[in-house]
């Protein structure tokens, strides 16, 4: 346990969450890691979906959030995960509380709140621009 404590301490030393968009391939985005206590939230008229996932270790850093939205190119869904690093999520999520702002120029920004190992605030950001297909972080 105070390994993975000391591991989250590294990731967010200021409080702040670093953020990377990974792909829906591995272990993270196994359906066996949907927290199904966590409604998904869906945006853009149905068309983008978040779905809260709960990894279960490391403990202090176990939710991730994946995002479906429609392939640009393609007549299926695409897939990207949010985490805080490689195989590493966020201490707490709550997808049910998400919300959204859309800027025609860069698309659909996404703001999942959360908390930090020490309890403060914690907001995940990300945008998906489906003319693209492309998910980003600040």
């Amino acid at each position: 346990m105070r390994r993975a404590l000391a591991l989250v301490a590294m990731l967010f030393p200021t409080g702040a969450a670093a953020q990377v968009v990974g792909d829906c391939d591995g272990w993270v985005a196994s359906a066996r890691n949907v927290d199904w206590t966590e409604p998904t939230r869906t945006f853009a008229e149905g068309a983008v979906r978040l779905v809260q996932l709960d990894t279960e270790e490391p403990a202090a850093a176990a939710f991730h959030v994946m995002v479906t939205y429609p392939d640009p190119e393609e007549m299926f869904l695409d897939c990207r995960l949010i985490s805080a690093g490689e195989g590493v999520g966020f201490p707490s999520l709550s997808v049910e509380k998400a919300f959204a702002t859309y800027d025609p120029a860069r698309g659909l920004t996404l703001e999942v709140p959360g908390l930090t190992i020490d309890g403060d605030a914690l907001l995940v950001t990300f945008t998906v621009n489906r003319a693209t297909g492309e998910v980003t972080v600040p």
